[in-house]
C-alpha cells in the first residue's frame, strides 16, 4: 500500500509540474531508471515519463529519456514524457519547475555541451531556443518523432 501510494503521489506531483509544483519532482536521491546512478549528481538536462500503469521512471538525461521512452513503448506503453527545458534550466542544475512535455519540443542532439553518459541531447519548448543554441554549440536540430533508438543509439550506454 505504501508503494502504491507514493506512486500516486509521485505521478500527481509529475502531473501538477506546470503548476510550478512545490516539491521536487527528481530528488536529491534518485536513480535513473536505465543506469542506476544518481539522476542529480550529473549535468544536462533529465526527463522523467510515466507508464500507462502510472508508475514514473526518471532518468539522468535526456537521451536516457528518449530511449526510456521507446523501451516502455514497446513493453508498457506511455502516458506523459517530460524533460527540463535546455533554454529555461542551468545545465548543470536543471529545475523541476522547468519540464516540458517532450513530444512537442525541439532538440539538438550531439553538441559540445557535456551531457552524462554519451552525446548530449538539448530540449527546448521552441525552436528559436534550439535553433540559438545549435548554432552557438553544434549538433543537429530534431523533433521527438526522429529520436529513435537508431538514431540515438540506444544500444550503448546512455
Amino acid at each position: 500500500m505504501i508503494v502504491k501510494t507514493f506512486v500516486c503521489a509521485a505521478s500527481a506531483a509529475v502531473l501538477a509540474f506546470a503548476g510550478a509544483a512545490a516539491a521536487s519532482v527528481i530528488s536529491d536521491t534518485d536513480q535513473c531508471a536505465s543506469c542506476a546512478m544518481v539522476i542529480k549528481k550529473y549535468p544536462g538536462p533529465k526527463g522523467l515519463i510515466v507508464l500507462k500503469d502510472k508508475t514514473v521512471q526518471k532518468f539522468c538525461s535526456a537521451r536516457g529519456t528518449a530511449c526510456g521512452y521507446a523501451e516502455a513503448m514497446k513493453k508498457t506503453g506511455v502516458v506523459h514524457v517530460f524533460m527540463h527545458d535546455a533554454g529555461a534550466v542551468d545545465w548543470k542544475n536543471p529545475d523541476d519547475s522547468k519540464l516540458i512535455d517532450a513530444t512537442k519540443a525541439w532538440f539538438v542532439y550531439g553538441s559540445k555541451v557535456k551531457a552524462v553518459m554519451g552525446p548530449s541531447l538539448a530540449p527546448f519548448a521552441t525552436r528559436e531556443a534550439a535553433e540559438a543554441f545549435q548554432k552557438k554549440n553544434g549538433g543537429k536540430l530534431m523533433r521527438f518523432e526522429e529520436l529513435t533508438p537508431e538514431a540515438l543509439g540506444c544500444g550503448a550506454k546512455y
